[in-house]
């Protein structure tokens, strides 16, 4: 062989055995690059997916609304004669699925005193006589019931089947003067005293 052919040859045998050189040595580095960088994804991972279990899940407070068996009270305050008048009842259709702050809203006019699914309390006070002022009196034997107004008017409500005659001598003379009674309750608690 010529010593042009042998040069060729020998430069040929260094810059394959160059590149094979360093393609084993940049190929090991890049391999360890990623072996470093998968070891260093595989740590995060592990050490997120810990983070993970420690963490406490967030759960969204559910707000109480009204359900179709809540008790609905309405508190009417009396300004004018100074009683509060209470009535319970189911709540109306319309107000079922309401929250508390739909409720503020949709009755303004009314306080909300107690807010839950079972009770819901609204108050209101009232520029007025609570319309149960009444008076017993008897007229022709009979006793009568009149409702009171704020005024003093008063206004027929019932004519009773209580015979004066068969009253106590100690009611007799208080009826005749007249009996000035508050509430539904304490009429029908007279009443009853009177028919006994």
């Amino acid at each position: 062989m010529n010593k042009q052919a042998i040069f060729i040859l020998g430069l040929l045998t260094l810059f394959f055995g160059t590149a094979y050189a360093v393609s084993k040595i940049g190929g090991t580095n890049i391999q360890e690059e990623n072996i470093i960088t998968n070891e260093g994804v595989v740590s995060s991972i592990e050490s997120n997916v810990e983070n993970i279990e420690n963490v406490t899940p967030v759960v969204a407070e559910e707000k109480t609304k009204i359900t179709p068996n809540t008790i609905l009270t309405l508190k009417k305050y009396y300004k004018d004669c100074g009683h509060t008048i209470k009535d319970s009842a189911e709540v109306p259709d319309e107000m079922v699925n309401l929250t508390e702050q739909e409720v503020i809203d949709k009755y303004p006019s009314w306080k909300l005193d107690e807010f839950s699914k079972d009770e819901v309390i609204l108050t209101r006070e009232m520029e007025s006589f609570c319309g149960e002022h009444y008076l017993l009196k008897e007229e022709e034997g009979k006793v009568l019931i009149y409702t009171v107004d704020g005024d003093g008017n008063k206004e027929l409500l019932e004519t009773t089947e209580i015979a004066f005659e068969y009253v106590p001598e100690t009611d007799k003379i208080i009826l005749k003067n007249g009996i000035y009674v508050y509430g539904k309750e304490e009429l029908n608690k007279i009443r009853e005293d009177f028919e006994s």
